[in-house]
This record gives C-alpha cells, structure tokens and sequence, in this order.
C-alpha cells in the first residue's frame, strides 16, 4: 500500500521505521530526517495492525543490514 507523508515522501506504508508511541502502542514513523511524523495504527484492526507492524520490520532489519555490508 503507498502513502503520501505530510512532507511529500511518497512510498510503500512499510518503508517507515517502526517505533512506539509515548503510550507503548504500535506506530509508523516517516524515514526522512526532516520530517519523523509518527502515525499510530489504531486506525486497522488488531490483525492488520500486527502484520503491517511486522512486515515493516522486517523491512527495516533488511535495510539495515544492506548498509552493514556496503
């Protein structure tokens, strides 16, 4: 699924970092430096909520480690 960030970065919803929100709950943060807009997943059901978080950190591991090795 693509999204459009609120600074114009455009891409799949699971290239954002998964982090916490201040309440401990599930949410998706904008990688672009100057922005790091957080959006919380409440708004899927729980099932959703999990295997988006899930896939976008496999993504974000993915992605880390690329740059380990480059």
């Amino acid at each position: 699924m693509k999204e459009i960030c609120f600074c114009g970065r455009m891409g799949e919803v699971e290239d954002r970092e998964p982090v916490l929100d201040g309440d401990g709950r599930r949410a998706l943060q904008c990688p672009s430096e100057t922005c790091g807009h957080v959006d919380d997943l409440r708004w899927l059901s729980e099932e959703a909520r999990l295997l988006l978080w899930e896939k976008a950190i496999r993504r974000h591991e993915s992605s880390s480690e690329e740059q380990r090795v480059a």
